[in-house]
């Protein structure tokens, strides 16, 4: 801006930089045709008293499609995220001066700045801004005292003796209180030169940054309080089970008709992320250093459901813009036809079996900090596809059978796996995402990702604390020959993440953990070893973002129950153009029937040359080695 705008908006007053920010926001981050469905949806559903038009809770949770508390008959909705929503926006609603504003009332105004915060196209008009929301989403949903007059500064309001409509929209924001209980406040998680970058390059824009200087310092009140488990819980539901949904999908084909088995998942799901909080070290609560600290190194799209949902206020299914005008009013559509709810296409691709461990719950789950291949869209938002390769349920525990399957892979794959701890019998879930093809231990070791979305390995714990192992972005570490990232051997097993030490004639040598995380699965696949290290940065995997050095080196021996590798599809039609994609599925059917064609003509010839018992055996043995048959003996599999 110029020096005359400058001039200009040096003394308005806090509410009229929030309105002059939400004319921005609305011109410059939405699409003419946007804002027009956001109008209509806003004011053909907003309530009024006194000429204010303004939203409750009630109306935010019927336009989302979302559970609200008053929908609970005799018991408890499990998915009443209504309040811990109304609570959010509310907050939001005040930007850039939530401080001292908030509880907003949900004005069109506040509703605008609610949208571009939550979708993230504030980087339109805030240029300067880092895209970064953790501070932002931390005060919308902490459990601080509020303010009790939310917009009674606004002189307007007060002179027209419109006041009632303000308590009523005050009534409504602190309609849900109950529940949100608010934690002792301990005054040891800010930082003095801290800002709030969002709200600093708000003001910048509106060439308004003295105001910032005198109202917008460091918000104390948000490192002194906690986020509560409740508070927390019902949001956290709501994202794994909204997860998968795309901008212009009914909300309601994912939140109605729950059955308890899905209720039961999703709690165990939230649960464990909960558990990365180390809410236990806050009285229960979380607090602003765990939560910006996990939500940055290991659930980076924790929030991307809110994206599509709000995207949602953004088209109008009144509007028919097709239809000619008639008398300067849009022409609606007939509302008698009801939109039929249709079921979500699933990400697993049909094949050899069918998932006993990637439930809809723990795809949320892992969509919550798995990329795609672009670093802005995450595992379920992107057109991404699973491809089965191997199961133990379905093929059997024998590393033949597991070299015939996944070997032929040739692009990248995840590995799931479902066990006890050997110490507690408690049930434990890991996994890892592999960029590379798998190779053997008789084959040369590949050091360049064939990567087909995120560009780094990545071994994570899913169940019973959620944790994340990031790969090391280390060009020595990815290239060293003895670090490969998944490494397989019929005599010794799988190795995840190990170093593997040189062969030798003499004795046998066995793959050693290394760096901030292994995993490494015995050859009968029966058992495996987690093994977790506070420090060590010269591995394939770095220790956990939440882990501190002081923390112990930890070995967990684990039961295997089921094991799972998934290859990654980049597109849904088998990636017909896809190098990637496309052609690892092609290539391993290929092999497969290859195989089995050898398998057979074998059979054959040694049936008609020696016959008898030994000639069965061999041919057997031929299809065991092909994968045509499982294992029936206690072998250890063929070579490789």
């Amino acid at each position: 801006m110029g020096a005359g705008q400058s001039t200009e908006y040096s003394g308005a007053s806090p509410e009229e930089l929030s309105h002059l920010l939400a004319e921005r926001f609305a011109t410059k981050c939405f699409t003419p045709l946007e804002l027009t469905h956001f109008k209509e949806n806003f004011f053909s559903r907003a309530s009024e008293q006194g000429g204010l038009r303004y939203w409750n809770e009630k109306t935010l949770s019927d336009t989302l499609g979302i559970p609200d508390g008053s929908y609970s008959t005799s018991h408890e909705n499990p998915l009443d995220a209504g309040p811990v929503l109304f609570r959010m926006v509310s907050y939001l609603g005040a930007f850039p001066f939530q401080n001292t504003m908030a509880p907003s009332v949900l004005t069109f105004e506040a509703m605008v700045k609610v949208v571009v915060l939550l979708t993230e196209r504030y980087g339109k008009v805030l240029r300067r801004g880092r895209k970064d929301r953790v501070k932002l989403l931390f005060g919308s949903l902490a459990d601080v005292g509020r303010k009790d007059v939310a917009v009674a500064s606004d002189p307007n309001i007060e002179a027209s003796g419109e006041s009632s409509a303000v308590e009523d929209a005050q009534t409504q924001a602190s309609s849900h209180a109950p529940g949100f209980s608010i934690d002792e406040p301990v005054n040891d998680e800010y930082d003095e030169d801290e800002d709030d970058d969002l709200a600093l390059a708000a003001l910048e824009s509106l060439d308004a940054i003295e105001v910032f200087k005198h109202d917008h310092r460091v918000d104390r009140t948000v490192y002194e309080t906690r986020i509560s488990i409740d508070t927390f819980r019902r949001l956290l539901m709501l994202l794994i089970v909204i997860a998968p949904l795309k901008p212009l999908e009914p909300v309601n084909i994912y939140t109605t008709d729950l059955s308890v088995d899905r209720i039961k998942a999703c709690q165990i799901q939230a649960d464990s992320i909960i558990a990365a909080f180390s809410p236990e070290e806050s009285d229960g609560g979380i607090s602003y250093r765990a939560f910006a600290r996990t939500v940055s190194s290991s659930l980076p799209y924790l929030f991307d459901p809110l994206t599509a949902l709000f995207e949602h206020l953004l088209f109008s299914k009144n509007l028919d813009l097709s239809q000619r005008r008639q008398r300067g009013v849009i022409a609606e559509k007939p509302t008698e036809k009801t939109e039929e709810s249709t079921l979500p296409a699933s990400i697993m691709l049909p094949g050899s079996f069918e998932s006993t461990i990637l439930t809809p719950s723990l795809l949320s789950h892992i969509s919550f900090f798995l990329p795609s291949a672009s670093p802005s869209l995450n595992l379920l938002r992107s057109e991404i596809r699973l491809h089965p390769v191997f199961s133990t349920a379905s093929h059997g525990s024998s590393l033949t059978s597991f070299s015939h399957n996944v070997l032929t892979w040739q692009s990248a794959s995840i590995l799931v796996l479902q066990g006890a701890q050997r110490d507690s019998g408690d049930e434990i879930t890991l996994g890892v995402y592999i960029p590379q093809p798998w190779r053997s231990s008789t084959s040369s070791h590949s050091t360049t990702p064939h990567s087909t979305f995120a560009p780094l390995p990545c071994l994570f714990q899913l169940f019973p604390k959620h944790k994340i192992l990031s790969g090391n972005p280390s060009p020595s570490i990815i290239k060293n020959p003895n670090l490969p990232t998944a490494w397989f051997s019929t005599s010794t097993g799988i190795a995840l993440g190990c170093h593997i030490p040189p062969s030798s004639r003499t004795h046998q040598t066995y793959p050693r953990p290394h760096g901030g995380g292994s995993l490494i699965l015995d050859a009968s696949l029966e058992s495996a070893e987690f093994h977790t290290a506070p420090v060590g940065h010269d591995g394939i995997f770095l220790p956990s973002g939440t882990a501190s050095p002081g923390d112990p080196t930890t070995k967990t021996k684990i039961d295997l129950y089921s094991l799972e590798i998934w290859g990654v599809v980049p597109d849904p039609d088998h990636c017909a153009g896809s190098a990637a994609g496309g052609d690892a599925v092609e290539t391993q059917q290929s092999k497969w029937a290859f195989e089995a064609r050898e398998a057979e003509r074998r059979r054959n010839i040694n049936l008609k040359a020696g016959g008898g018992e030994s000639a069965t055996e061999s041919a057997r043995w031929l299809l065991e080695t092909a994968g045509v048959i499982g294992d029936q003996g206690n072998r250890s599999g063929g070579s490789v």
